[in-house]
């Protein structure tokens, strides 16, 4: 819903381009740090309390985001809703993972399934109110009253696996373990790769077939199926038992593939197909990577999921700047190159993960193992 009024925000308050692009990036920058640092809560006080204080800064940024009249004041107000947003999917992400061991890949992909459809249905639902004659700012204060919901139901939930027998813990102990990890921060690398190819891939498809192809009607299309073709991958993923490593190196060969396919290939027709195959590919993988690490510290996997929360925010936010700079000194199909370049690194970056050691891919398996959990 942001995305879909950040261009009234922009003309509400008169603010240009640059200042338009500085409300997108600080959201990013919110979901990017606070995971650091209430991540690591989790282990002293539960993940539980935390995914509640995350619903807190949710219910405090959309209702400051509906009462401000004022451009630094929205901006304050929309790094508290990018905290909140980062910290409560990565903890709901580490709760799905402890309190479901055998079936957290299942789960996860589930839920993202349920993030999937959200991201396609909140515009049109914005869209339906604002015609109905809500004002746009006043949508907020909906998402409010929705988070408040939420989180009073999700206050009344047990926890089998909330463990907090790690109190004496520091944050930077945490942080340390997490780095010592070779596998962990590989994957951690491989996490940032792939949203920042998610988030380009998306970014640029306007610009691309309005400005490059003089197709603007095809831009909602290609982005509708880019988005939309992720919800059936990652429910296949959650019911099918498939080998991770094959999965990962199919899936990102595909993603590689597609980029360039659907700049090589003139027909418009082939390279809304290539934009939805991508879509389809790409879906799975955030899913895989944060179960991975989940299973890793199974029980306990709150900090580290927080950890690997800021390495996925912050590949939405660099790459994209990246792919930015390289297009104003060429042109839109260089952003979707530099996607298919992206994907060959997240590939090793993945091998290097399974090269430093056994990593659990599928419940009772590994990374690097064809034997699945029965």
């Amino acid at each position: 819903m942001y995305q879909y009024t950040v261009l009234s925000i922009s003309q509400l308050f008169l603010i240009d381009a640059a200042l338009m692009g500085l409300l997108i990036g600080v959201q990013h920058f919110g979901m990017a740090v606070p995971p650091l640092i209430l991540g690591v809560l989790c282990a002293k006080i539960g993940k539980k309390k935390v995914v509640l204080l995350a619903y807190l800064l949710l219910i405090l940024g959309t209702a400051l985001a509906g009462m401000m009249n004022e451009y630094v004041s929205f901006i304050v107000a929309v790094f508290v809703i990018g905290s909140g947003f980062a910290v409560l999917e990565a903890t709901l992400s580490a709760v799905l993972a402890d309190e479901f061991p055998g079936e957290s890949t299942r789960h996860l992909n589930f839920s993202q399934v349920a993030f999937s459809i959200g991201a396609l249905t909140g515009p049109a639902v914005a869209k339906a109110l604002i015609q109905a004659g809500v004002y746009f700012k006043d949508l907020y204060y909906y998402c409010a009253v929705v988070f408040l919901v939420l989180g009073i139901g999700f206050l009344f939930t047990r926890h089998q696996h909330d463990r907090t027998d790690m109190q004496a813990s520091s944050g930077k102990e945490h942080y340390k373990a997490f780095f010592k990890n070779r596998v962990v921060v590989f994957l951690a690398l491989s996490i940032f790769l792939y949203v920042g190819i998610e988030n380009t891939f998306a970014n640029f498809t306007d610009s691309y077939f309005e400005l490059m192809l003089g197709f603007p009607g095809l831009s909602a299309t290609a982005l509708s199926l880019f988005w939309g073709a992720m919800i059936p991958s990652r429910f296949l993923a959650g019911i099918l038992r498939i080998d991770r490593k094959k999965m990962f190196v199919a899936l990102t060969a595909l993603i590689c593939l597609s980029a360039l396919l659907a700049m090589l290939i003139p027909e418009t027709t082939v390279k809304v197909i290539m934009f939805t195959v991508c879509g389809f590919c790409c879906g799975p993988i955030w899913p895989m990577l944060m179960d991975t690490v989940a299973q890793k510290n199974a029980g306990a996997s709150g900090p580290s999921m927080n950890i690997m929360a800021t390495f996925s925010s912050l590949g939405g936010a660099v790459l994209p700047f990246a792919a930015g700079y390289a297009v104003n000194i060429s042109n839109q199909t260089a952003a979707y190159y530099i996607c298919a370049v992206i994907a060959v690194v997240m590939l090793w970056t993945f091998g290097m993960a399974v090269k430093n050691g056994r990593i659990s891919a599928k419940a009772g398996g590994s990374i690097d193992s064809d034997k699945a959990e029965s």
